[in-house]
């Protein structure tokens, strides 16, 4: 029966390694996959959606500071001719 029981530890602690081993190499798998995507992406000039929306920000702040420098300039143009 002790003999039995050690072939069973044994047995346990060759799968858990095993399985370790199994899930690191996953692990790794994924990261492979995920570098090599961004590297795709970034190589065709994809942007991600953040960046996206912070550029559009941008541009809709500076649209509007725009129109109202323009609104300025309309108005002084306007009394200058009167």
């Amino acid at each position: 029966m002790k003999r039995n029981n050690y072939f069973l530890k044994d047995t346990a602690s060759i799968i858990n390694g095993a399985l370790s081993t199994f899930s690191d190499l996953k692990n790794e798998i994924d990261g492979i996959i995920k570098s090599r995507f961004e590297k795709f992406i970034n190589s065709q000039g994809i942007v991600s959606r953040e960046d996206f929306e912070a550029l559009l920000d941008r541009h809709n702040q500076l649209n509007a500071e725009f129109n109202l420098l323009k609104a300025k300039l309309d108005r002084k143009k306007t009394k200058s001719n009167k």
